[in-house]
């Protein structure tokens, strides 16, 4: 069993040094505001900080930038430092060599340290995974690839972007160099700076694209366990946003306490119980119009349908008259009375669907008279 091992405390000593260094970052992004741009450069420090632990410092010296960092190839031993060279914390090296003098002769340390190495290059690998992927979406999400801005404005964008360094970024440069992303937001410092500048509207766009990228799911995984918990049975939709709302304002100012109990808020409060009654009246008055034009619209369509039968009516009738002469004609030409007994049966039948006729048309004229009368 793994409680068995000499070595263990050391082992679980290093994984803790490792936790040390990953728990700020994972802090500091674990929030809703948009820090798409500085996790780059911080995940950039952590894997420099890890790779440091086990890669030799020639190696790592070349290294100068993250694109070389992350072509540093962690699999092959010719980049690993000697074994004993291993940084693996004061803490570890401290129960290391506790146990070295305990153990005069051991041979565990080396494994120890290999497996403590093993450990160091999966979070590595990990790390830059993370790292590859973020930084190509922002690249492939941004601009015309993505068809968020026209390809002509390209060179605009650029203009604007160069007069803003050259002016704003320059005159203002100890707010952009002392900028805490811990204490202050991003999108309303660049707001500040970018958002009522004409001649940056081209930029300002393009800006408020990559902070609109999120640099996690937290906050959407988040607001599901909100819903969640907020969530009863036949709960309508705006009560569940008006809760959503005051949460995410009670969260903003920083708890309860620290909510402006304005005279608009308590106005409002104290209105509250009229305003749910106007709103069931409107409800009330919706239902009523939805109603009244469902039953216009039931109306409309019927008068379609008996303009077209009747039209269809009139035809058969003026067929059939043709018809009837036709008959009564070839009687007289040749002297058949076949032909009169015809043309009295297609008579009778034109009669017959002349009465029909008349009463849809009633029917027509009582139908359009209640749709005038429908308000």
């Amino acid at each position: 069993m793994i409680v068995q091992d000499d070595l263990f405390e050391a082992k679980l000593n290093f994984f803790l040094m490792v936790a040390r260094e990953v728990t700020p970052f994972l802090k500091l992004y674990e929030t809703d505001k948009p820090m798409l741009p500085f996790m780059s450069e911080d995940l950039s420090n952590i894997l420099r900080s890890l790779m440091e632990k086990f890669i030799k410092p020639s190696v790592m010296k070349n290294a100068t930038t993250t694109v070389k960092l992350l072509q540093v190839d962690l699999t092959d031993p010719v980049n690993h430092m000697d074994v004993t060279k291993l940084r693996v914390g004061f803490v570890t090296e401290r129960g290391l060599e506790e146990h070295m003098k305990k153990n005069s002769g051991s041979t565990q340390i080396s494994p120890c340290k290999k497996l403590v190495c093993s450990g160091s290059k999966g979070k590595v690998l990990k790390i830059k995974e993370v790292s590859t992927r973020k930084c190509t979406t922002v690249l492939c999400c941004l601009l015309v690839e993505t068809g968020r801005i026209e390809e002509k404005c390209c060179d605009e964008i650029i203009r604007e972007f160069g007069h803003f360094y050259d002016h704003s970024l320059m005159s203002a440069s100890d707010s952009f160099r002392d900028f805490n992303p811990q204490s202050g937001r991003l999108d309303e410092f660049y707001q500040e700076h970018l958002s009522n500048k004409a001649e940056c509207r081209h930029l300002w766009e393009v800006v408020k694209f990559v902070l609109v990228l999120s640099h996690g799911q937290a906050s959407v995984e988040r607001g599901f366990s909100i819903n969640k918990e907020v969530m009863v049975e036949n709960l309508k939709e705006h009560s569940l946003i008006a809760q959503r709302v005051i949460n995410d304002h009670v969260h903003s100012v920083g708890g309860l306490l620290n909510i402006a109990y304005t005279k608009e808020l308590l106005l409002s409060a104290a209105s509250a119980r009229q305003k749910y009654h106007i709103y069931l009246d409107d409800q009330r008055r919706l239902k009523q119009d939805e109603k009244k034009t469902q039953k216009r619209k039931g109306m409309m369509e019927e008068i379609t349908q008996m303009k077209a039968k009747k039209k269809r009516m009139e035809e058969d009738i003026r067929v059939l008259m043709k018809s009837a002469d036709n008959n009564a004609e070839k009687a007289e030409s040749q002297g058949q009375l076949s032909f009169i007994s015809k043309s009295n049966g297609l008579r009778r039948a034109a009669k017959e669907k002349e009465r029909h006729l008349e009463t849809l048309e009633r029917q027509l004229t009582d139908k359009l008279k209640e749709l005038r009368d429908t308000p």
